[in-house]
C-alpha cells in the first residue's frame, strides 16, 4: 500500500524518472509541492570563530555587537530530524546558565 500511497498521493502520479529527464517538469514539480516549515532554525548559526557562517559564539553572543544575545532554534547549526522544542529548551537551560554564571 505504501508506494500506490506515495505515487497516488505524495507524487500526485508523477514519476521521479520523469522529473528527472525534464528539467522543466521538474521546475513544475517543485515549486507546486515544495513548501515551507515551521521550524525555521539556523538563521543565526552558532559556531567556531573560523566558521564563516557562524554569527554566534558558543555562549549565544552575537558577533560584532555588543550586548545582543540569541537564544533560539536559529543558533542550531542544521535543522534537527525532529521538532525542535526540545532541542530549544536545553539550549535556553544552558545559555540561562551562562548568563548567571557571569
Amino acid at each position: 500500500m505504501r508506494p500506490w500511497l506515495i505515487h497516488s498521493v505524495v507524487t500526485l502520479g508523477v514519476k521521479l524518472e520523469d522529473l528527472l529527464a525534464d528539467d522543466a517538469a521538474l521546475t513544475d514539480f517543485i515549486g507546486g509541492s515544495v513548501g515551507g516549515v515551521w521550524h525555521a532554525s539556523g538563521t543565526c548559526r552558532m559556531g567556531a570563530a573560523s566558521d564563516p557562517l557562524a554569527v554566534t559564539d558558543g555562549t549565544d553572543r552575537v558577533r560584532g555587537l555588543q550586548g545582543l544575545r540569541v537564544c533560539d532554534a536559529s543558533l542550531m547549526p542544521s535543522i534537527p530530524r525532529a521538532n525542535t522544542n526540545t532541542p530549544t529548551l536545553m539550549m535556553a537551560e544552558r545559555i540561562a546558565d551562562l548568563i548567571r554564571a557571569k
